[in-house]
């Protein structure tokens, strides 16, 4: 076989691999800037409208997960982790608990956002191979080395999300 034929099979298939994971719902790294609406409380709106009515607390969608794994809810919790490279995803989380945010329609935060937050979108569960594990820590600044084997995670599909200012 040419090294010329190697050569673009290898590209083929690393397109190919980039596409796959480029599909996964929020995560593009397209580098948009993010665009908030503010309101007077000083909280910042990225997204679809945030929905009326009270949010439940993200541990509390956790632990009753069935009850809340069909359709979108209003969920609360503290910013952990935000994607470094482009703000496409945060970790909400409460206590030991924690659901990775992925925002729809190419939504993204600022890298630097952190104190408490609404979400209105769609609990689920995941199996994450090894690479997207990887790939997640490197985002968030963390040694992918680290990293070994599948894992589940909890995520959240997230259509609207309100950033309330750090007291």
């Amino acid at each position: 076989m040419s090294r010329t034929l190697i050569f673009a099979a290898l590209c083929v298939g690393l397109a190919a691999g980039s596409a796959v994971f480029a599909h996964e719902p929020g995560h593009d790294h397209g580098g948009a800037v993010p665009e908030a609406k503010v309101d007077a409380q000083g909280h910042s709106s990225f997204g679809q409208p945030m929905p009326a009515g009270a949010a439940i607390s993200v541990a509390d969608a956790i632990d009753n997960s069935d009850k809340y794994v069909a359709g979108p809810h209003k969920l609360s919790g503290r910013i952990g982790k935000v994607c470094q490279t482009a703000g496409c995803w945060m970790v909400l989380g409460e206590g030991e608990k924690s659901a990775r945010v992925f925002f729809e329609n190419g939504v993204v935060i600022p890298k630097d956002a952190a104190g408490e937050a609404e979400v209105y979108g769609t609990l689920s569960v995941k199996v994450l191979d090894e690479a997207t594990r990887k790939h997640l820590a490197e985002d968030s600044g963390q040694d992918p080395s680290k990293v070994a084997g599948d894992s589940k995670e909890v995520r959240i599909s997230a259509s609207s999300v309100v950033l309330k200012p750090v007291s």
